[in-house]
């Protein structure tokens, strides 16, 4: 028996459960404290300086609920003289629309939406009405439900000020561009002199902020902030890097890099060499023999220390090439290995359809054998005065295994579960690579396969045609700025603006990622701004034009919205600099139309690319499905999977999902959720479940199993609402051709 969606039970579960659309987990993010002294005056009333949404500058915070995702409810309006909404607003009242239209689409949390997210809904809306209100005469007018009671609706006009619209060619010769960014640039100036929250005359904001607000104002090309530049590139003067060094700071690095880059391209400032050429001869020792993949701390630090390391973090590796691209522009030494390989580690997590990294890089096993594949072990000589680098713990042996005598394996062992055979050690002795210890005593050594046989991602022939985003752009972004500057290959171009498309598709996931969601969106701009789709890098711009208008405040600079998505607590902008960071990033996209350093466009080719103005022929927008429907047709879609394998249907159809990096096919259905698929070619197989597969994942699962059963209507049907969820509408409106009009008319329902 086929398993079938149960398209009679949808209307009944719409009756019975709500039609929320906010994904929230607790009080988060409302009940975050943000680290803001510009905004303690919240503190008095609400304990604390809550993580609400700043409605752009009318002095008003607000919160959405999930059970009316469709308005806005007042929590806050500020009492000074500079706010707008001061005596015509009151906490928990309900805004429901304004100039004189009521807000139509409801508002979505949650990570991996179909078509992104982050601000849709009534803020969106808001958004553009603002924008409307500052172009005219400056006077918004609010639906306001006061106290929430519907009956009492009025309208409530706020003055705001006329600063008219931005141009259809936004950021480019835009005049409202060039007024916002000296605005937000004074903001950053006026913060860094103030001692109110930090030490005074420094940039807040950790190692991120610091080169955040400094780029940003050498971005900006205004004569006036020229010293505040030139005092924080002292700092520079001289400086040395230690990989032995403790802390984070391989961060610092990163950041050093470029902004030192930039700045020598700007002004040819010779006092920056020696600090730049220290910098170039350690980058290859943060990471392990020169191979790319950087932690939060130095690899010689870790091997001395005898700290365990952290996972690796793409973002970082993405810093140090840049800097290295930018020193290369400049003609200056580098490590020409290092930046290849971190180039390498960016074509590994490359697939046609997008640069898929989500926290650290993608690999090339997939290429490979298993039984070639990267693996280290730990090792105790015998004779601790073998197998020495000749510099001390954390370096690597120049002789290899060759002489070290007889050992033991320390790690791993067949008690590990992690546990793999280790006969390469001795089979691959003449191309391990052995690093000498510390830390658990001078006879400890680290052994790297090093497989000659071992293949990696093959150099790009040609242009890949993008058609994918992802969640976590800060170290996309940057690979498509160190792709596209320094005058690097053709392949690499190629690599680079595939890198950018993928920003350039995602606008509304830009702040998404971990930890800190300013790192994510600051890159994310520069890199979306290379895209070399001129239509969609105009919807892009469009969107991002709506982050200004919402988190720009009344009394000063941008605010940190509750947008970027990350686990409770986890996105330390709350603390590192809720007002600064976002001020930052704001800054340096509307600093784009300056094209003053290479980041922002300037050296010409790639880095001049404009959007033309307008947008494309529009494409029918996916219309909402609540978290509750969805959960049905997951149900039923596993219930048809299941189907499948139970009646020995399933074969060797490809299939793409995000958790693989190339196709492969559905090969076992289990009843706990578990899915395995296996590789086209050889019997590698991995297992997922289905909970964790992104909406894209379940929308091609739905679409194997309509292929299975190309007579079902409802399974056609069912691959179409898939397919809208994702955001898809063209394949989704191809499969609900087939299901046929009875079908399709019965979907109404479904939709909220």
């Amino acid at each position: 028996m086929k398993a079938r969606l149960r398209l009679s039970l949808i209307p009944f579960f719409l009756m019975i459960q709500g039609a929320s659309a906010v994904m929230e987990r607790g009080e988060y993010p409302w009940g975050t404290d943000l680290r803001s002294y510009y905004d303690e005056e919240m503190a008095k009333e609400l304990g604390g300086i809550k993580w609400l949404l700043n409605l752009g500058p009318t002095g008003i915070r607000a919160r959405i609920y999930p059970d009316k995702p469709e308005v806005l409810v007042v929590k806050y309006v500020f009492q000074d003289a500079k706010s707008p909404a001061k005596g015509l607003v009151e906490a928990e009242d309900v805004i429901a629309g304004a100039n004189g239209k009521k807000f139509s689409t409801p508002h979505r949390f949650g990570r991996n939406l179909p078509g992104g997210g982050g601000w849709d809904g009534p803020m969106l809306e808001l958004a553009g009405h603002i924008e409307d209100s500052q172009g005219k005469d400056g006077l918004l007018s609010l639906t306001v439900w006061p106290k929430g009671e519907k009956s009492g609706q009025k309208e409530v006009k706020i003055q705001l000020r006329q600063v008219g619209r931005f141009a259809e060619t936004f950021p480019y010769n835009c005049k409202r561009s060039e007024m916002m960014l000296e605005e937000l640039c004074d903001f950053m100036v006026m913060d860094y002199k103030s001692g109110n929250w930090k030490k005074e005359n420094s940039f807040g904001g950790g190692p991120h902020g610091h080169a955040h607000q400094l780029l940003a104002l050498m971005a900006s090309g205004i004569p006036k902030y020229d010293r505040i530049i030139d005092s924080a590139v002292s700092g520079y003067y001289g400086k040395t890097y230690d990989p032995g060094g403790g802390g984070f700071q391989m961060w610092n690095w990163g950041f050093d890099g470029i902004v030192m880059g930039e700045q020598y391209l700007l002004t040819k400032d010779r006092k920056l060499l020696s600090a730049m050429e220290s910098l170039a001869a350690a980058m290859p020792q943060g990471c392990h023999n020169g191979n790319g993949i950087y932690t939060h701390r130095s690899e010689i630090n870790l091997r001395v220390t005898g700290r365990k390391p952290y996972a690796s973090i793409a973002a970082i590796s993405g810093l140090q090439m840049l800097g290295m691209s930018l020193f290369k522009e400049a003609g200056l030494p580098y490590d020409e290995r290092l930046h290849h390989n971190i180039h390498q580690h960016y074509l590994n997590s490359t697939s046609p359809e997008a640069v898929n990294i989500a926290y650290a890089f993608g690999n090339a096993d997939k290429l490979n054998d298993s039984d070639i594949a990267h693996r280290h072990a730990i090792i105790k000589l015998k004779d601790p005065k073998k197998g020495l680098s000749g510099r001390g713990p954390g370096y690597v042996c120049p002789t290899g295994m060759d002489g070290i005598g007889e050992y033991e394996i320390v790690w791993p062992t067949k008690a590990d579960p992690r546990w793999k055979p280790t006969d390469w050690l001795e089979k691959e002795a003449a191309t391990n690579i052995l690093t000498e210890h510390s830390g658990d005593g001078p006879d400890i050594r680290r052994v790297d396969r090093n497989n000659p046989r071992y293949k990696f991602a093959p150099e790009p022939t040609k242009p890949y045609k993008t058609t994918r985003t992802g969640t976590h752009l800060a170290p996309v972004g940057m690979g498509a700025l160190s792709h596209l500057i320094g005058g690097n290959e053709t392949s690499w171009n190629y690599l680079g603006t595939h890198a950018a498309n993928t920003c350039v598709l995602g606008p509304g996931n830009g702040f998404d990622g971990h930890a800190a969601s300013n790192l994510h969106a600051f890159w994310s701009v520069l890199g979306a701004a290379r895209s070399d789709q001129p239509e969609k890098l105009r919807g892009y711009f469009d969107m991002m034009k709506t982050f200004l208008i919402l988190s720009e405040t009344h009394n000063g600079g941008l605010i940190l919205q509750p947008w970027g998505r990350d686990r409770p607590d986890c996105n330390s902008d709350t603390s590192y600099g809720p007002r600064i960071l976002p001020t930052a990033t704001g800054a340096i996209l509307l600093s784009l139309g300056k094209q003053r350093l290479r980041i922002t466009g300037a050296g010409g080719g790639a880095g001049a690319r404009r959007p033309t103005s307008g947008l494309a022929p529009p494409v029918r927008k996916a219309r909402p499905i609540s978290a509750e429907n969805i959960a049905l047709l997951d149900d039923s879609l596993l219930k048809a999977l299941a189907e499948l394998n139970h009646s020995g249907s399933l074969k060797p159809i490809p299939v793409r999902i995000t958790k693989a990096r190339a196709d492969v096919w559905l090969a076992k259905v289990e009843s706990n959720w578990q899915l395995t698929f296996q590789a086209l070619q050889g019997e590698k197989r991995a297992s997922f479940n289905f909970a964790e597969l992104a909406s894209g994942d379940r929308a091609a699962l739905a679409a194997l199993a309509a292929g299975y059963r190309a007579d079902d209507r409802e399974a056609q049907a069912m691959a179409g609402l898939y397919a809208e969820i994702s955001g898809d509408t063209s394949t989704a409106d191809m499969f609900f051709a087939k299901a046929g009009e009875e079908t399709v008319s019965a979907l109404d329902a479904i939709f909220e």
